[in-house]
């Protein structure tokens, strides 16, 4: 027992670092300010502000700023919803808590399918609810008192974050957004050298597979970067497209169809091109723009002098998309007059749902267990339960998340009955009490800073400031501390075990994502003529990253179907301009239309749209249309491919030669 305890002690991070001496400062300095306003404007629960302060600590000032507005916006929200569910279900337990249950539920959902801090106003809109009417249920006569309560509390504690982090702290994510730029279009430039020099193929897909997931985390980094810069604000969509684009050249180098059919000095002299232009990226002594111009360049040079061939078409198309993404990152230093096409994101529906049923379920529990055994802490079951619900839904492993929440709890616990019941007896003043707190809140600040203990970290914070929580007039009662105390693990068992009888399963959403994909092939199928091939196509590689994502380091993966598809679309589009070139009225335009209501008809069976395809080329031909003849062949090869890897009994049946090329 002794040895467990060292080691849980052992544990805790160390505060006041240098690394993280300014950082703590900042946020014990808002706490206190939070706490100070509490006292002087008389509130019922004075330490709620600093509460909410220390829920909001983040290193980077974006994050905070960005954090706190749309935090705001949720508090709002669910307050609103607090006030409509007791003007509803006053004096009505159960169906109070089945309201609240249903709330928590859809706000846990939206938050699965938002981005960036919309979800977090998504989060807070839950929770808002959990703990403002927590205390209705038993004295619904003061529901009113303690919405209000609740929002001021949040009002103050977000003002008070913001203004010290304004005054002193500085921005940051503005020029490291510029440098991650930089560095994965230079990867990207040197991945296509690479192409061109004929590296090996396995070094390629490896790094292909880590760059692409490098490339979706800057738009992570774009969602904190735009709470502190105007300027990121304003040229979100700008960047969003450009990765998008860049997202094409890399998810386009895992598969070779054909190698490049023209002169060897000329992919030296391009290869050496892309080497130089991702050496001058690297070295950040280059704009944008320049860069973009000297992409446009080479793509000219290789179309003026090789063959039309697929794979130079292919490569070129890849030039393109790299010469788009370096004009759209451009933007950040010259003002940017064409529009900008809009970026979708894939969304798991199903992912939320479950999200969803499971918050609702835990929440239920809680409500059972206080309405069962008529426990006095039914208030404290309640707003546990749903910060932890909605914390975790999305985390990679919510039962490692849900174990810091346990140990950050326990070490709460321990330091708050230190601090309540020996050391704030002997207090008499605010600034005392200010420094007493310090001491015990730097260690959990300092633990938000690394990510491996940021849950413990909040666990640590919320539940010591709620457990020596104190009014105007210090109360010490052991027999409550210890009844609020065993209500907070209570809370999380519930929370753990929802968690477990509904957990996430990596599997699952490994094939829900390749569910998608098909889903989404279908779709491009079944609309070609209609559908908004760079949009459908952006979604798409969301598809294909997240799934990336969600598989780490484990490359060894099927995605061939993802490839396949971006080429569908690409070929489709190729075909659709083909067609408004010529004339509407044409025997080439009927047959040309013919074949896309064949090919919609058809959008579930990608082996007879494949021959749909292959009749429509020799049509084609037969009508003089060579070029449109060569574009439906190469389409009917795709479609044949993809019709090999969709259907599991001609799977097996492949060539292994062929099934090598999927990994």
């Amino acid at each position: 027992m002794t040895r467990l305890v060292i080691r849980l002690f052992a544990a805790i991070p160390r505060p006041w670092t240098p690394g993280t001496f300014a950082y703590v400062s900042r946020s014990v300095l808002a706490a206190g300010l939070a706490l100070w306003l509490g006292f002087q404007l008389h509130l019922d629960s004075p330490f709620s502000g600093a509460s909410t302060v220390l829920l909001l600590v983040q290193p980077v000032q974006g994050a905070v700023r960005g954090k706190g507005f749309y935090r705001m916006l949720g508090t709002l929200a669910g307050l609103f919803a607090a006030c409509v569910l007791t003007g509803l279900f006053a004096q009505q337990m159960l169906l109070f808590l089945l309201g609240i249950g249903l709330w928590l539920g859809l706000c846990v959902a939206a938050m699965t399918v938002l981005r960036h801090y919309q979800a977090t106003a998504a989060v807070v809109a839950g929770y808002t609810v959990c703990l403002a009417l927590g205390p209705a249920i038993v004295a619904p006569q003061k529901a009113f008192e303690h919405i209000v309560t609740r929002g001021t509390a949040v009002a103050i504690g977000v003002l008070c974050l913001s203004l010290v982090v304004t005054l002193f702290s500085s921005r940051t994510m503005e020029n490291k957004i510029r440098r991650t730029l930089a560095e994965v279009c230079a990867r990207s430039a040197r991945l296509l050298a690479m192409h061109l020099s004929g590296e090996q193929r396995a070094e390629r897909f490896t790094q292909a597979h880590q760059l692409a997931i490098d490339i979706g985390k800057v738009d992570d980094l774009l969602g904190l970067g735009r709470g502190e810069s105007a300027l990121l604000r304003a040229r979100q969509s700008a960047i969003q497209a450009g990765l998008a684009h860049l997202h094409a050249v890399v998810l386009d180098m895992h598969y070779d169809r054909c190698g490049m059919e023209t002169e060897p000095p000329l992919l030296a002299q391009t290869s050496a091109a892309l080497l130089a232009l991702s050496n001058r990226l690297s070295d950040d002594d280059d704009d944008y723009q320049a860069c973009a111009q000297t992409v446009r360049q080479l793509r000219v040079q290789v179309e003026a002098c090789a063959e039309a061939t697929p794979g130079v078409r292919q490569f070129c198309e890849q030039l393109a998309d790299l010469s788009e993404a370096l004009q759209h990152f451009s933007s950040l230093d010259h003002p940017r007059r064409q529009p900008v096409r809009v970026v979708s994101f894939h969304r798991n529906y199903a992912d939320a749902a479950r999200n969803g049923c499971r918050a609702l379920l835990a929440l239920l529990a809680a409500g059972a267990i206080w309405y069962l055994s008529g426990w006095d802490q039914g208030p404290t079951l309640l707003a546990v339960v749903g910060p932890c619900c909605t914390l975790l839904a999305t985390a990679p492993a919510p039962k490692q998340g849900m174990a810091g929440f346990i140990r950050g709890t326990f070490y709460a616990v321990v330091a708050a009955a230190l601090c309540k019941f020996l050391l704030l007896p002997q207090i008499n003043d605010f600034p005392l009490l200010l420094l007493m707190l310090a001491a015990f809140w730097s260690f959990g600040i300092h633990a938000t800073s690394q990510p491996r203990h940021a849950l413990q970290g909040v666990a640590y914070l919320i539940g010591f400031n709620t457990l020596v929580s104190t009014g105007s007039t210090a109360i010490y009662d052991f027999a409550d501390f210890a009844n609020q105390s065993l209500a907070w693990f209570v809370a999380m068992a519930v929370c753990l075990l929802a968690f477990q009888m509904m957990p996430r399963d990596r599997v699952r959403d490994v094939q829900a994502l390749k569910r998608s994909i098909q889903r989404g092939i279908r779709s491009l199928l079944r609309r070609a003529d209609t559908i908004n091939h760079p949009q459908w196509q952006a979604k798409q590689q969301h598809r294909i990253v997240t799934l990336k994502n969600l598989l780490g380091t484990d490359i060894k993966l099927d995605d061939r179907a993802g490839w396949l598809s971006l080429q569908l679309s690409k070929q489709l589009n190729r075909i659709q301009q083909c067609t408004d070139e010529i004339d509407p009225d044409s025997d080439v335009a009927h047959c040309a239309r013919a074949s896309i209501r064949r090919m919609a008809r058809c959008s579930g069976e990608p082996g007879i749209t494949a021959v749909q395809a292959r009749r429509t080329a020799k049509a084609m031909s037969r009508l003089g249309a060579e070029h449109l003849a060569i574009v439906y062949k190469e389409l009917a090869w795709l479609l044949e491919q993809y019709a090999i890897i969709a259907s599991p009994v001609t799977r097996k049946k492949q060539p292994a030669n062929l099934r090598s090329n999927m990994t």
